[in-house]
């Protein structure tokens, strides 16, 4: 139930992020095109592209967990016997999970003091913009405890033998 309730979120921020890389590249094509051919472009393209890029850079990196994207030192825990390959990864899931707290709680607050103030273009509240901090503070906290969940019940331990 868990795997794949997971599963089903991943995907569906996956596909999110998809939609959004997609409208910012055509964001980026249509200001371009417009600074060409009309000799001005618009400034709200601009302005929605960097806060989708930041959004997907934020909820790919939730997602990326799954895939193994971040960067590890594996080769160093494959080298250790099991016991301490388990308590590497414990070590591991604390630190994250901390980061990932900070991430929850101050990113909350830098929301509630950004919505008073409103982008230059779309004059929409800021705090839209960093609302994906705390979010994806949370998606990765989901999938850090399941891959570390995977990784001490031996699915993902790479020198089982020691």
């Amino acid at each position: 139930m868990w795997s794949k309730g997971l599963r089903v979120l991943n995907r569906s921020i996956e596909n999110l992020t998809a939609v959004m890389l997609a409208t910012m590249v055509i964001l980026i094509f249509l200001q371009i095109v417009s600074r060409e051919l009309l000799g001005s472009s618009y400034a709200w393209t601009e302005e929605v592209s960097r806060y989708l890029m930041i959004w997907v850079t934020f909820l790919g990196a939730s997602f990326a967990f799954q895939h193994g994207a971040h960067i590890g030192i594996e080769y160093f825990k494959s080298k250790l016997p099991l016991l301490l390959q388990k308590i590497f990864t414990i070590l591991a899931f604390i630190s994250g999970s901390t980061f990932f707290y900070f991430m929850l709680v101050h990113g909350v607050a830098i929301v509630e003091r950004q919505m008073g103030q409103t982008s230059a273009a779309l004059n929409l509240p800021m705090g839209y913009a960093y609302l994906v901090i705390p979010i994806s503070g949370v998606l990765m906290f989901i999938n850090l405890l399941d891959v570390t969940l995977k990784s001490l019940k031996g699915n993902e331990l790479i020198n089982e033998d020691t």
